[in-house]
This record gives structure tokens, sequence and C-alpha cells, in this order.
């Protein structure tokens, strides 16, 4: 289902930080046909669609684009949005349109002005450096990203070594190793795990990136195990439910796919590892693209069953649109397969709330399971 459009209440001022470039425009391309495909390959057996669930935006990226929306509805534009709100070039670009100015460092901001941190956290030294230019802060961090950003102050607090499992770069592992910076080590891959050294292997915990393969991050936490027997377990899971559940969807479907596509950005670590998860668990081919018009039709030469799913920063409507064009290839039979439910919410940014109480808006519940689009 859509958002609520979202009418900007001011102009955005003429002169101040450029926007994102978004790119070219989408120019359409001429297809092959349908009975082109299928003369080019025999396909063997009924064609279908095996449609992936959950699939889709999870609660922490519902509440950060809605609470990007009420800013918008509350103060006007232009709202200021420290990197992207969520990692997806729809939402962004949707987004822009409506009077949202997103940046790269808060440097770029005008003094004073209303800026957003985005779903993935921001460290310490951003607050601090917003509070420096007297900015106007909405906190859209996912809360389970808080979470383990709670947990490495805590164990950083207890004078423990903490090995961060994820990506260096990325704007998460970047908020969550700025809150501990002296007692943490990034550990990106399998063979960092093999040979990172530790000052007291027998005060040793790890922490990971929310939106890591759990295949992968369990594959690491055997080899540190393996090398520091001591090693402690965070209190509870790091890897996000939305992540899990999308991955374990993918694992269930892929065996019978000759070809999965996954819809979600190239920045988008979720959207990327489901790709891979789908390769690893029997998929004869998988593919990620952005938008159904990316879609190569050679994909669909001698494929009978498509596997479809999208990363929990993407919404519905791109996937119902790869819909329309596997449909139109002949790949009208879809079966929704199912391996969990999720009815999380989470309540919008405290900022966010206090305003909105003052002017009797009580729209308060959200950020879950029951807006899944922006369009």
């Amino acid at each position: 289902m859509s958002t609520a459009a979202v009418t900007p209440t001011a102009a955005a001022p003429a002169a101040g930080p450029a926007p994102v470039a978004v790119g070219m425009p989408h120019i359409p391309r001429a297809r092959r046909s349908r009975d082109e495909v299928e003369a080019a390959a025999v396909v063997t057996g009924d064609k279908k669609v095996m449609l992936a669930a959950p699939r889709g935006y999870c609660a922490g990226v519902d509440r950060a684009v809605v609470a990007v929306e009420k800013a918008l509805e509350h103060h006007g534009a232009p709202v200021y949005v420290r990197k992207e709100i969520v990692h997806n070039r729809h939402v962004v670009d949707t987004l822009e349109s409506q009077g949202v100015v997103f940046v790269n460092e808060l440097d770029e901001v005008p003094q004073g002005a209303l800026t957003v941190f985005s779903a993935h956290g921001v460290s310490p030294a951003v607050v601090s450096q917003a509070a420096e230019r007297s900015l106007k802060t909405i906190d859209a961090t996912c809360p389970l990203v808080t979470k383990v950003h709670r947990e490495a102050v805590r164990f950083a607090k207890q004078d423990r070594s903490i090995l961060l499992i994820g990506h260096e770069g990325h704007e998460e592992v970047e908020g969550t190793y700025g809150e501990a910076p002296e007692h943490t080590t990034i550990i990106n891959n399998p063979d960092e795990a093999r040979t990172v050294q530790v000052a007291d292997p027998d005060n040793l915990i790890w922490l990971s990136q929310t939106t890591l393969s759990v295949d992968e991050t369990l594959e690491i936490v055997a080899i540190l195990r393996e090398r520091f027997p001591n090693l402690q377990d965070p209190p509870s899971d790091d890897i996000c439910y939305a992540t899990s559940n999308r991955q374990a969807a993918i694992k269930k479907i892929s065996p019978a796919c000759d070809l999965v596509i996954i819809v979600g950005s190239a920045n988008s670590s979720n959207s990327v590892r489901l790709k891979e998860v789908a390769l690893e668990y029997g998929a004869q081919r998988a593919e990620r693209v952005d938008f159904a018009h990316q879609v190569d039709e050679s994909w669909f030469e001698g494929v009978a069953t498509v596997g479809l799913s999208s990363g929990a920063s993407v919404p519905e409507v791109l996937v119902q649109d790869v819909l329309t064009l596997l449909s139109e290839y002949g790949y009208g039979s879809v079966e929704e397969v199912v391996t969990a439910e999720e009815d999380i919410i989470f309540s919008l940014p405290k900022e966010l709330r206090a305003e909105m109480k003052k002017v009797g808006d009580n729209d308060r519940s959200l950020g879950g399971h029951g807006r899944n689009a922006t369009s």
C-alpha cells in the first residue's frame, strides 16, 4: 500500500547545499517479445513465480521513512537528512521530490536547520557536531541498531575488547565503532577473523552489523571461537529479525528456482546478501535490480521457475512492478511462500512524537508491518 503524499509547507531556499544527484532518467529500450525469448531456449515445465515472504520494508525502515515524511508535514521543506535515510534509490528520489535534501556530512547543513539521522545510526562524534552547529535533530536510527550501540558502550565501560563483525565503511558500522573506538576492532570477513590479534583473549566479546548474512556471521564467529575459546556472545542476536527472515525465505525457495530476482539497491547490504544467499542455496542464477526496467529478458531463456524477493529497505510497489513484467513473459502463476509472519511496530523518534503531541497528531504507532510502500 502507498504512503500518504506529503505537501511541503514552505519552499526550499534558493541557496544552500546541492541535493544528491539522481542520475539520468530512465529511457525505455526495445525489448524482445515473449515469443522471441521462448524461441531462444526451450522451457521445460510450467512457468511460475515463487514469491518469498517476508520481503521488503522492515519496521525500522518504515519508521525512518515515516519520520522524514512527518518532519516535512510538521516543519515544511527543506528537511535535511545525513546520508541516505535508507539504502534504496526509489525511496531517496521520492523524498527528494517532496523537499528532502540529502547530505553526506553535517557541514553541508545550514546552521540551526532541521536534520534527520538515518536508520543506520551515527557515532557520538556526529551527534556532537550537530550540537556545535545548533542543528535541530531527529534521530531515526533503527532501534535494533541502537541496541548494538548500547551494547558497545556497556562492554567498553567493562573494559572488554569488542570484535565488531561488519563491513568497514558502512554507515551502521561507522556508528557502532564510533561508540567505543579504543575498544573495537572491525572484522570484515573470515580471513580477517583468522589473523586478528587481541590484547586479552579472555576478555573478548563479539558484536555484528545487523544486516549481514546469517551464515557468514556464524562462520566468522566459529573461526574466532576456535582461536579464542573464551570469546563471549552478545546478550542477544545482533542480526535483525528482518534480515534473518528474508534470508530464510530465500533459502526456502532457491533450490527450486532457475532464476532468482532480488529487488534492492547496490548499497543495500541486506539486498546484496539475499542475492548471495540465493546462489549459495541452489538457485541456478540470481540477479539484483533496483527497478523492473533493469530486468533483462534474456534472463528468462530456458527458465521455468523465477524466485522473487526484496531487501528490507524496498517498498512493495517495486516488487509489484517486477511481477507485472514477469507476467508479460508468461510468469503469471504466482505462489507466495511464507516462512514467517512479521508484526513488529516501532514508535516514531521521541523528538518527533513530542512535536506531534503538541498539535494533536496522535498517529504515533508507525513503523511496522502495516505500511509497506513509498510511491
